[in-house]
């Protein structure tokens, strides 16, 4: 997925100019706190980004130029994925979008669910709690999913169907593989150890 990072330098005072392609529209009026710089969008806006594709849409919108964007009721749609969620925070450094009641669904993953989802960088989405997605069929408490590779590692207690197939893991430990690839999803319960190591890493993040 591409970087957020788009949103935060290009914002300016001219809050519905256009920049180099980005456009930011408030539904309704915009305020400046001059002494903090935070911009607060209390009827909410869009932000969009034609050449790459990117929109945020939301009914409440704070952010301040070069640091963070928070935003409620939020839609986030990019060329590789869409995000529902409740809420979001942007945060310019670390590069990461944390998200509260989120739902997630790209060509590989339709309608993911879960209490809450971290993006990190580009390419990691982490989800926690009662995470849940309808095609393929998957109910778990973490899912990691790494979409330059395109493949999601579910970790702890988790139930994946396949057809007539179930695969159950019922301990804090059990792991599942999924990848994807040609319109098909390969579920594998052996992880190779660096794969494990490297996606769990990001699990602990959130």
């Amino acid at each position: 997925m591409n970087r957020l990072l788009w949103l935060l330098p290009l914002l300016s005072l001219a809050i519905a100019a256009r920049f180099a392609g980005f456009e930011v529209k408030p539904n309704g009026n915009s305020e400046l706190d001059a002494t903090t710089g935070i911009y607060t969008l209390a009827t909410g806006g869009t932000i969009t980004d034609n050449k790459n594709g990117l929109s945020l849409v939301a009914k409440y919108i704070q952010y301040k130029d070069g640091d963070f964007i928070r935003a409620k009721t939020a839609h986030l749609k990019s060329k590789d994925g869409e995000f529902d969620a409740a809420s979001l925070e942007y945060q310019q450094k670390p590069d990461t979008l944390k998200m509260d009641s989120v739902r997630y669904s790209s060509k590989d993953l339709q309608g993911l669910t879960a209490q809450q989802g971290l993006l990190l960088g580009e390419d990691i989405l982490v989800l926690k709690g009662q995470v849940h997605s309808n095609s393929p069929s998957l109910e778990a408490q973490t899912v990691v999913v790494d979409t330059a590779k395109n493949q999601a590692l579910v970790l702890g207690s988790f139930i994946y169907k396949d057809g007539a197939a179930t695969l159950r893991g019922q301990k804090a430990d059990s792991t599942l593989l999924l990848s994807f690839g040609s319109g098909k999803t390969r579920a594998n319960t052996k992880v190779p150890s660096d794969l494990l190591n490297r996606l769990k890493a990001y699990a602990d993040k959130l």
